[in-house]
């Protein structure tokens, strides 16, 4: 079957390749024929233009007698005519008309489309003339031109005498797809546009220049019926030849074959399908006979026996079946003694396994009773390690608040001392203060940072700025151990927050100090790519290489030198690390022992460039700087409001203190003179904020008075606000000298 399949395939694309090459063969002889007979006429029009008119014996009655020879030899040609290179009709010679002479017709188009120059000779033209198909052919004399008007119901004949086979037939389209030939002339009168069927549209997109445009195309004919085509280009002209036969009839042959090819096809699979149900029913019987037997032996009965006696290989299966049945029974007698002996051992390990069980299940009651006491201890340690977060990081502001006046009545003290001994003396509890202010700092901002209380506020940062403040603040504390503190300042702008960047180089340089004996640190900065790497160097005992990830964690200390005040709580690099996680700055450490470490944070760029601080150091900033200027203090902790005031006083200023900003302004009515400067704390419980108060003094003088807050919360949005109203920002507790720097910065910013 699956020969004759494939039998009748290949007869069937025969057929129409048969059909396909005849139609080419018929088509190409029509293009032809057409080409040659137009061709006979362009011979016919050359051999006229060659002869000498406008010489003697060449006038217009001899070029007249000349076209009617010519008219006669060529019956398709109805018309000649003369035209000069302005389109006017010099002769006319005709079939249907009178002869007409140098009556200067002007020739409108289809005729003479596009006919200004010799080049332009219009040819193979289309028209309908009286309701019949006309062309023009066009040739150059050396003056004039020579039109024919042809009659295009030859080329009906032409196509009427080609054998298309049973129901074909042949047409000629123009190149714009009107019907111009066909052997029913009724169609040409008709004037039938193909330019919108599939086959035409299908011919256009094929090269001109391709003698066959189509073979064996699927498509309808005129009117809607199923056919085969073919079309082939005119040579010398843009008209197409198209072959047409109905596909019913064209695959006629083919069908009749694949007919007698599936018939003998059924008749062989009837056939054997009778000879396979004898052959099966024959083989069949000893195979149910079979099944059945196997059926029994699955089902348990191992007593069966298959007898089948056929000399053949049923026969050898069945016997090899019975062997099978014999061997299965003894292993199933032998399983039966082995299943017992292994259930008995079974039932003594499952009484084993019960005991271990009870056992493990008193072990795991045990053990629940003991996790769900380790739970409750650890919710407790949990809460209490919150509550005791919450209440440091709450606590903040009223502990910074006496540091902050203990700083600055030190100070004061130490202005108004003239003894060596007793300036020693307080230069001793000012370093003690210090140390006390950094160990209070570290815990509160260790508990702020583990409340999840700090949120960064990224701007741009004056690094070289903020390097230089931290340097004045901690060199008193290298001074006092003998080290040298060098910084190393460049002008890079970087991306942070100011207040936690300069947390994180204070804890570093707290750090190195600490543990640095003899030599000093060294503070700088270098350029990796689009990021700044800020680096402190120190000359102390170095760490140990199991020590370097473990001294990120809290309260983790190494042997320092010095007393027990030197070592600290362990909590700065572990508030430098959490600082730099929340800026995404990436922190490292190298070290050597015995000769010193060297902590790396990366820093990105800023993409601008900040204006320079005004920079000056602390130790250079005598109280006589600010003599002579007036300060309007505000703070609604008395104790810092005298320790401010007696600061300010012992810097020769002259002093306005108040609670708010109500009372500033009170006390301010006896006074004429503006105030140069306003410093004011920003927590003013029920008054308010210093930000408020800075607003209203402005407001009541109309002045851009410079101001100073100076405050205890250390909320990172606090520094924006600030610097929106053009005001500077200290965090308490703030030193005396750094309280006199940070006041002449604003008074000379302004």
């Amino acid at each position: 079957m699956l020969l004759g399949a494939v039998e009748s395939y290949f007869g069937y694309r025969e057929s129409i390749e048969h059909i396909e090459a005849t139609q080419e063969l018929e088509a190409g002889h029509a293009a032809r024929e057409i080409a040659n007979y137009l061709k006979l006429i362009r011979a016919g029009l050359r051999d006229v233009a060659k002869m000498p008119w406008g010489q003697p014996g060449f006038g217009n009655a001899e070029r007249r007698q000349e076209y009617h020879r010519l008219m006669q030899f060529m019956p398709a040609i109805t018309e000649l005519q003369t035209v000069d290179t302005q389109g006017r009709e010099l002769l006319l010679v005709s079939r249907t008309q009178t002869d007409r002479h140098n009556q200067g017709v002007l020739l409108e188009p289809p005729k003479l489309v596009g006919f200004r120059a010799p080049q332009n000779l219009p040819d193979g033209k289309t028209f309908f003339r009286d309701e019949l198909p006309m062309a023009s052919l066009s040739v150059y004399d050396g003056q004039d031109a020579i039109i024919a008007s042809v009659d295009l119901r030859f080329l009906g004949e032409i196509v009427s005498r080609i054998q298309a086979g049973e129901g074909g037939l042949a047409y000629v389209v123009d190149a714009q797809g009107l019907l111009i030939a066909h052997p029913r002339l009724t169609h040409v009168l008709a004037r039938r546009d193909l330019s919108l069927t599939d086959l035409f549209r299908t011919i256009r997109q094929v090269p001109s220049t391709t003698p066959i445009l189509l073979r064996g195309y699927y498509t309808v004919d005129l009117v809607g019926q199923p056919v085969i085509a073919t079309a082939a280009a005119v040579p010398g002209t843009a008209w197409t030849v198209v072959m047409e036969q109905q596909r019913a009839q064209a695959l006629k042959p083919a069908w009749a074959t694949l007919s007698r090819t599936l018939l003998l096809m059924a008749i062989g699979a009837a056939a054997a399908l009778f000879a396979g149900l004898a052959f099966a029913r024959q083989m069949a019987a000893p195979i149910v006979a079979l099944r059945k037997a196997t059926a029994r032996i699955a089902a348990g009965d191992l007593t069966t026996h298959i007898a089948l006696k056929r000399h053949d290989e049923i026969e050898d299966l069945a016997d090899d079946f019975n062997q099978m049945t014999q061997r299965l029974r003894e292993l199933y007698a032998s399983l039966e003694a082995k299943v017992a002996e292994r259930t008995q051992e079974l039932s003594d390990a499952r009484d084993v396994l019960e005991d271990r069980a009870h056992e493990i299940d008193l072990l795991n009651q045990r053990l629940m009773t003991q996790l769900d006491e380790l739970s409750l201890r650890k919710d407790e340690a949990e809460r209490a390690n919150a509550a005791k977060t919450r209440f440091l990081a709450a606590a903040s502001h009223d502990l910074r608040q006496p540091m902050h006046s203990i700083s600055l009545l030190i100070g004061v003290l130490r202005t108004r001392l003239n003894d060596p001994a007793q300036i020693d003396l307080a230069d001793k509890v000012q370093s003690s203060v210090t140390t006390m202010e950094n160990l209070f700092g570290n815990l509160l901002d260790i508990s702020k940072l583990d409340a999840g209380a700090v949120h960064p506020h990224v701007e741009d940062v004056d690094l070289g700025w903020l390097l230089e403040r931290a340097a004045e603040t901690w060199l008193p504390q290298a001074q006092e151990k003998g080290l040298s503190l060098r910084l190393r300042p460049d002008r890079w702008v970087v991306r942070g927050d100011a207040t936690l960047l300069e947390r994180i180089v204070g804890n570093l340089l707290a750090n190195a100090i600490r543990y640095t004996r003899s030599g000093g640190v060294l503070v700088g900065c270098r350029r990796r790519g689009e990021q700044c790497e800020l680096q402190i160097w120190d000359t102390g005992p170095g760490i140990a290489e199991e020590h370097r990830e473990a001294i990120f964690e809290e309260f983790f200390r190494i042997g320092a030198p010095g007393t027990g005040q030197e070592k600290g709580l362990g909590l700065g690099l572990s508030i430098v690390r959490r600082c730099a996680h929340i800026l995404g700055y990436a922190i490292s450490v190298q070290s050597r022992e015995g000769r010193g470490s060297v902590f790396k944070v990366l820093l990105p760029l800023a993409a601008g460039t900040a204006a320079p601080h005004a920079t000056s150091s602390a130790m250079d900033t005598p109280p006589q700087a600010l003599e002579g200027n007036f300060i309007v203090v505000i703070d609604d902790e008395a104790t810092n409001r005298e320790a401010v005031r007696d600061a300010l006083l012992g810097a020769g200023c002259h002093v306005v203190v108040a609670a708010s900003g109500d009372e500033a302004l009170a006390q301010l009515q006896a006074h004429l003179r503006t105030p140069d400067l306003i410093l004011t704390d920003f927590q003013l419980g029920i008054s308010g904020n210093g930000l408020g108060v800075i607003r209203q003094l402005r407001a009541h003088y109309d002045e851009e008075i410079p101001a100073l807050v100076v405050t205890a919360n250390t909320d990172a949005r606090l520094l924006a606000e600030a610097a929106a109203l053009g005001a500077g920002l200290l965090h308490k507790p703030v030193g005396l000298q750094r309280l006199l720097l940070a006041l002449k910065e604003s008074l000379e910013a302004a």
